[in-house]
């Protein structure tokens, strides 16, 4: 968890931190979640965003929750299949036909249109599900093969994460709740 711990540091957050029941959403994509994320909604637990800019989705309470929003997807894509075409060549976990438990799982977004999710594999440990990101919609996706907070970290921190960084305009990292 040291991603966590480097993003209190930079941060300066000093917030509440809650202890939150996963397992609702977890037998909902019927597979855990990292740990490290956990860890991280965990230690920054109020709503809100990484400089402005980046957000992370919650446990429970409200729609901004990973189960609600992966319900919504799914939803979606029941309604008109070809939404699944958006996710491609991933798939949604739960939706597709890469596998019984192969897809990607959305646990952030941005501000602009920028969306970070896991490319969960229900029979590898979720501690080596990489993020898979865009930058808009329309885009294709990214692939890094790091955890959610080491993500979250590059994108505070690193002037030449393109094109997900905000370091060059926001080079004082900062988390706000809402």
């Amino acid at each position: 968890m040291e991603w966590v711990e480097q993003l209190v540091t930079i941060t300066g957050w000093e917030g509440e931190t809650a202890e939150t029941d996963w397992s609702d959403t977890e037998e909902f994509l019927g597979t855990p979640l990292p740990d490290d994320f956990k860890e991280l909604r965990r230690r920054f637990a109020p709503w809100g965003a990484f400089s402005d800019h980046l957000l992370i989705l919650k446990a429970t309470d409200g729609s901004e929750t990973v189960r609600n929003n992966h319900a919504k997807l799914l939803k979606s894509v029941t309604a008109d299949p070809e939404i699944l075409d958006m996710f491609k060549p991933f798939g949604l976990l739960g939706a597709n036909g890469n596998g019984p438990g192969t897809g990607l799982v959305q646990w952030g977004f941005s501000l602009i249109e920028e969306e970070y999710y896991w490319l969960a594999d229900t029979a590898r440990d979720p501690a080596t599900w990489p993020v898979i990101a865009r930058v808009d919609p329309l885009e294709p996706f990214q692939r890094f093969d790091t955890s959610a907070s080491e993500f979250v970290y590059r994108v505070l921190t690193e002037t030449e994460f393109e094109p997900f960084g905000v370091a060059e305009a926001i080079p004082s990292p900062y988390f706000r709740t809402y």
